[in-house]
């Protein structure tokens, strides 16, 4: 559980970048949680656990393509292939990218990014620990959020 919690949205991330449809990815990521802990025996600790997360999730979406055949949108196999190659690739990358866009932001933004992020904990549970209303931490949150993302952004477009 140390290793799945603060990992599992990156995992997500991954499949959310590999399934346009929301509801499809959250479904795969249930299916690679259920495989991963069933074959945690199998992860050698020490290793890169959010690749070996996205190697399960990687079947799973290939897996979840299979059944879904008949879908109207499908891409070939060997470009989902080059999709999932270049986004392994690119995922170091683009957190180092994030990584460089963190130090940008002020001690207060990276206290609340702690406490829901490095913590787990709800708005509620930072509005009672700050003494701030609820909508006051969400819209903290989403306006570091969207600094983040303006950041990142701006440093891939500047990279290409």
């Amino acid at each position: 559980m140390n290793l799945l919690v603060p990992n599992q949205r990156k995992i997500f991330a991954f499949i959310l970048g590999m399934v346009p449809n929301k509801a499809d990815a959250e479904d795969i990521q249930q299916e690679t949680l259920v495989k991963m802990w069933s074959n945690f025996d199998r992860f050698e600790i020490g290793t890169d656990f959010v690749a070996w997360g996205v190697t399960i999730a990687k079947y799973r979406i290939f897996e979840f393509r299979r059944k879904r055949k008949g879908s109207k949108l499908q891409f070939s196999e060997e470009l989902l292939q080059t999709f999932v190659a270049e986004s392994e690739q690119r995922m170091p990358f683009h957190l180092d990218m994030l990584r460089k866009c963190m130090q940008k932001l002020t001690q207060k933004e990276v206290d609340f990014l702690k406490l829901r992020y490095g913590c787990d904990l709800t708005l509620k549970r930072i509005a009672e620990r700050t003494g701030i209303t609820i909508p006051a931490v969400h819209k903290a949150i989403s306006l570091i959020h969207n600094r983040l993302a303006r950041c990142v952004r701006l440093s891939l477009y500047q990279d290409e």
